[in-house]
């Protein structure tokens, strides 16, 4: 007999308070704050800790920014997704317009949640919830192993004696 899978079951989640969503959210209106009182991009980042580049999607997602180039790469791009998919409309805005894939998605929108580097370690070390998941477990990992990668650093010369270890 087949067991049956419990609603709800499966690996728990390590940060179930994360929500990319919100904090996307809250990342949008406060550079719209900042860019409604006519500060630059570069002086929007320094305050909110993001790189100018990342401030300009936010402000382009929240539908606030507005340049010729942002027009027309969102132009061109929106033309190309009517026949191709995604990565490709990409592409063939980037060969049209002569910028790279990089500059193209730089002036579109996000899609879905963003990445946000206020989590990443910064010189100072952040609280614990703070640190990269993936970041947590090679912390881990490296605790584990380091008893013994001592042990290890020394390898035996030809004609050395093995030295037991306890």
């Amino acid at each position: 007999m087949k067991k049956t899978r419990k609603p709800g079951g499966g690996r728990k989640k390590l940060k179930p308070e994360y929500d990319a969503g919100k904090n996307l959210k809250e990342q949008m209106e406060s550079a719209v704050a900042l860019y409604d009182s006519e500060m630059s991009l570069q002086a929007i980042g320094e305050e909110l800790g993001l790189n100018p580049i990342k401030v300009r999607k936010l402000l382009i997602t929240a539908d606030v920014y507005e340049s010729e180039v942002a027009e027309k790469v969102q132009a061109t791009f929106q033309e190309y997704r009517e026949t191709q998919d995604y990565k490709t409309s990409i592409l063939s805005t980037a060969k049209t317009l002569k910028l790279s894939k990089a500059s193209v998605t730089s002036y579109l929108p996000y899609r879905k949640g963003v990445y946000f580097p206020s989590t990443r370690y910064s010189g100072v070390r952040p609280h614990k919830e703070k640190i990269n998941i993936s970041k947590e477990c090679i912390n881990k990992t490296r605790g584990a192993v380091a008893p013994y990668a001592a042990q290890m650093n020394h390898t035996p010369l030809r004609g050395e004696q093995q030295a037991t270890v306890l």
